[in-house]
C-alpha cells in the first residue's frame, strides 16, 4: 500500500510540476532562397487551455517620411496603440476593413492614442492623404507573439506547457489568411525551423511614392 501511495503521489507532483513549469521556444524563419526571413509576425495560440499572462504593452506606429514605421505591427486584443505623427505635414490615417473601422486626422507633431481595438484579425491602414502609405497592424488573443529579428529569429520564454498552434503571418505570404500554422506540444525547451513558400517583398519598396510627386505635401 505504502508502495502504491508513493507512486500516486510522484505522478500527481509530477504533473503539478509540470503544470506548472514554463519553457522557452525559438523558431527560426527563411525566405526559399534561405534568406532570413524579417519582421514577420510569430504567435503562440494555446489550445485547450487559458493564458493567465497579459500583454498589452503599448505599442507605437509613426509615420515618418510620408510612410508608416513599421510596416507592420502586434499587439494583444485591447491594447492601447498610439500614432505619432513624425512628419511635418497632417495625415489622415484610416482602415476601412475588418471590426476595427476608424479615421482620423493628426498634424504635425502630435499623437493620437486608440484604446478600442476590441477585435483580434488584420487592420490594414492606410492615409488618405497620401495613398501609397499602406501599414498592417495584427490583433492576437495571445500574449506570445513576436516579430522575427534580421537574423529570421524569435523566441519565446516563460511558455506554460501545454498544446499550443504555432502561427506564423505576414500580409504578403500566399496562402490562407497569409498564414502558416502548425501544432506544438510544449513540454521542454524546443527549437523550429521553417521556410516561406514564397519570398517577400522588400519593405521600403511597399511605401513609396510611385509618381514621386507629391502635390499634397503642404497639407
Amino acid at each position: 500500500m505504502r508502495n502504491i501511495v508513493t507512486s500516486l503521489t510522484l505522478i500527481i507532483l509530477s504533473f503539478s510540476s509540470l503544470a506548472n513549469s514554463s519553457f522557452s521556444y525559438q523558431l527560426s524563419l527563411s525566405q526559399p532562397d534561405g534568406s532570413p526571413a524579417a519582421n514577420v509576425v510569430v504567435y503562440l495560440e494555446p489550445q485547450g487551455h487559458q493564458l493567465k499572462q497579459i500583454n498589452q504593452q503599448t505599442v507605437v506606429i509613426g509615420q515618418r517620411d510620408k510612410a508608416f514605421v513599421p510596416y507592420i505591427s502586434v499587439a494583444q486584443r485591447g491594447s492601447q496603440v498610439d500614432f505619432n505623427n513624425d512628419d511635418n505635414i497632417t495625415h489622415h490615417i484610416y482602415s476601412a476593413a475588418g471590426d476595427n473601422k476608424f479615421s482620423f486626422q493628426i498634424k504635425s507633431g502630435e499623437s493620437h492614442s486608440k484604446h478600442d481595438f476590441d477585435h483580434s484579425g488584420v487592420v490594414p491602414m492606410g492615409c488618405n492623404i497620401h495613398d501609397w502609405m499602406g501599414a498592417y497592424l495584427l490583433l492576437v488573443d495571445t500574449p506570445l507573439f513576436n516579430k522575427t529579428d534580421a537574423q529570421g529569429m524569435v523566441k519565446f520564454t516563460d511558455v506554460p506547457a501545454g498544446d499550443y498552434q504555432l502561427v506564423v503571418w505576414h500580409p504578403e505570404l500566399k496562402t490562407a489568411n497569409q498564414q502558416l500554422s502548425q501544432k506544438l506540444n510544449v513540454n521542454n525547451d524546443g527549437k523550429l525551423a521553417l521556410s516561406l513558400p514564397n519570398a517577400l517583398e522588400d519593405e521600403e519598396l511597399e511605401q513609396q511614392n510611385p509618381d514621386d510627386f507629391d502635390f499634397l505635401s503642404e497639407y
